[in-house]
């Protein structure tokens, strides 16, 4: 009972992703009917042209017969295209309509959900288990229709033949279905298994390709090795356990309908022979076709049960396509208009990732227009979570972000973030042209604007020097330096304008040369704009109007760089931990 109201959650379920199709489906469901109507028409005409010649002799003539049986032959081949043609293409369409879902959730989940799942499942989702919703659901439901017609046609010619025999078919049909049901128990949970053991297989295998440099640079090509066969092999089992369960569901039940054949036989032997007052006229011709239908009969239950398996194995996969199209969405509170970002403060803010472990306590910044704040201090203290929940990435438990005098939570997401520019510590770069990828943010930008753009962050130089300047096809795995990524991010946002920029780390990555040529984009960035830096490297800020000091989630000392080097605090000590490793590079 439990695995039939699954069944039934599921495919209610998966109903809304046939949106656009339903009339496909009722369509391709019509063309069955007289396809197989039409190839089931041919026995019973077959056998009766053999009661014909049994009767009448060899020189009958058998035309008639022969015509219908040629009609009913190509409308059944017609109409067989034409169910398939539909099935693929409604496949197709869920393919497509389901993965747009699952992008569009991408997109629009929370950034927390999309950081509490591992990058490598999310990205098996909207690739392999598409594709097994695709093979085992779309693909199985035709299969499953088709096997139900099948059957319901076939009892008819059953019935019109021999209702004796027809009733011993019935009864003992589901003999096979019990034996095939048993199977499909076992399997459903390997089934299940095995969708979660590769998507930690693929997200292991994308882990180690993202970070390939770290595991040769660290040694750890043999550990790794060892933990991915660690891996594959509990898939391994998974996986054979449920295709060794699915291989055994076809020898089982064709053993259980020969049995049931050969009981067929005898009675329908026993009742020419025997010429038993049924009130239907039975010979050797109907015996045939009839033998032809029982056989047809089984048939469909056998395909129904390997579908069965199939579309186990595919429900799995959908419950975790639907899972990630459920993400948590980012939930918009504000609708107050942001004319300009003149003020902005933070007051008592708390915030945890994790119940019991605050990142953020009692944080309250006053970040005045025009100036460049930078946020300083050890890895861990909470420097970009505190970008993050201005950009409202997250939202913190308690205090907030305030802007202009109202809490952030009162503007929408997407008017906060379209006049803040940010510049990460690793940047992104999509495949397309310089150009392209420099006016992403603005596509109605002009070629001139674009250049002008390059040339204040200091970047025109190295694009011109490209084979086809800003025409050159770039991507995320171009030869291009790490400071000529950052430089083109740079113009990206220079391109915008915006009111407000956040550097996060951006000079971590980048060599003293490249730094200088940073510096001055930057300067070109942050001219007469609210600025926000978060920097490993001290001597990027000492020129900071106000650098804040943070340590554990707290602020323990702010003030400007000759401030504090004059107190000789923790910045102090930051300071000259990093000027001393300078003098001895």
């Amino acid at each position: 009972m439990k695995k039939k109201r699954d069944t039934f959650r599921n495919v209610k379920k998966f109903l809304p992703y046939l949106k656009g199709s339903k009339k496909l489906v009722c369509l391709s469901l019509f063309f069955a009917v007289i396809s197989i109507g039409s190839k089931l028409a041919i026995p019973y005409l077959a056998g009766k042209a053999v009661n014909e010649i049994i009767e009448k002799g060899v020189g009958v003539d058998l035309s008639f017969y022969l015509v219908l049986m040629g009609v009913f032959l190509l409308l059944g081949t017609v109409f067989g295209y034409l169910f398939q043609y539909f099935v693929s293409y409604i496949g197709q369409r869920v393919i497509h309509q389901t993965r747009k879902l699952l992008y569009e959730s991408y997109l629009s989940s929370s950034i927390k959900e999309i950081d509490t799942h591992p990058k490598g499942d999310l990205l098996n989702r909207i690739l392999s288990d598409v594709e097994n919703v695709q093979t085992g659901i779309v693909a199985g439901f035709a299969a499953f229709f088709e096997g139900i017609i099948t059957i319901l046609i076939t009892m008819g010619f059953m019935f019109a033949l021999n209702w004796l025999l027809a009733l011993m078919v019935i009864v003992l049909t589901p003999i096979s279905l019990l034996v095939s049901r048993a199977i499909s128990r076992y399997n459903s949970k390997h089934f299940k298994g095995q969708a979660k053991s590769q998507g930690i297989l693929a997200s292991f295998a994308s882990e180690g390709l993202e970070n390939s440099e770290s595991v040769r640079a660290y040694e750890l090509a043999e550990k790794r090795m060892e933990e991915f066969n660690l891996l594959n092999e509990e898939n391994r089992k998974d996986t054979f356990q449920a295709n060794f369960g699915a291989s055994i569901i076809n020898p089982s039940t064709r053993l259980v309908n020969a049995l049931i054949n050969a009981s067929l036989i005898f009675v329908g032997a026993i009742t020419i022979i025997l010429d038993l007052p049924l009130g239907i006229s039975f010979l050797v011709g109907d015996l045939s076709s009839f033998l032809t239908y029982a056989s047809n009969y089984m048939n469909p239950f056998n395909e129904i049960s390997n579908v069965t398996s199939e579309m186990d194995y595919a429900f799995a996969s959908f419950a975790r396509i639907d899972q990630a199209i459920r993400l948590e969405k980012e939930k918009e509170t504000g609708f107050a208009t942001l004319d300009k970002i003149e003020e902005v403060s933070a007051k008592n803010i708390h915030f945890s990732y994790e119940e019991g472990k605050e990142v953020i306590r009692d944080f309250s910044l006053d970040i005045y227009p025009g100036h460049q704040i930078a946020l300083v201090g050890p890895t861990g203290c909470g420097k970009t979570t505190l970008i993050n929940l201005l950009l409202r990435f997250y939202d913190p438990q308690e205090g907030n972000f305030y802007l202009n005098q109202k809490p952030i939570t009162e503007y929408s997401r997407a008017d906060i973030r379209s006049r803040i520019g940010m510049v990460l510590q690793d940047t992104w770069i999509f495949k397309g042209t310089v150009r392209e990828n420099i006016a992403y943010g603005k596509k109605e930008a002009t070629l001139e604007e674009v250049k002008e753009a390059a040339k204040k962050a200091q970047a025109s130089s190295f694009i011109e020097r490209l084979p086809y300047g800003y025409d050159t096809l770039i991507s995320d795995s171009s030869a291009l330096s790490k400071g000529e990524r950052q430089l083109i991010s740079v113009a990206r946002v220079l391109l915008l304008e915006p009111e407000m920029v956040i550097l996060d780390e951006a000079t971590s990555n980048i060599d003293v040369r490249t730094e200088a040529l940073l510096s001055e984009s930057f300067s070109a960035l942050m001219k007469g704009k609210t600025s926000l830096v978060v920097a490993h490297r001290l001597s990027t800020i000492i020129h900071s109007d106000l650098i804040v000091v943070l340590k554990e989630g707290q602020i323990i000392e702010m003030g400007n760089h000759k401030e504090l080097m004059a107190k000789k605090g923790f910045y102090f000590r930051l300071y000259q931990a990093q000027f001393e490793q300078k003098t001895d590079l």
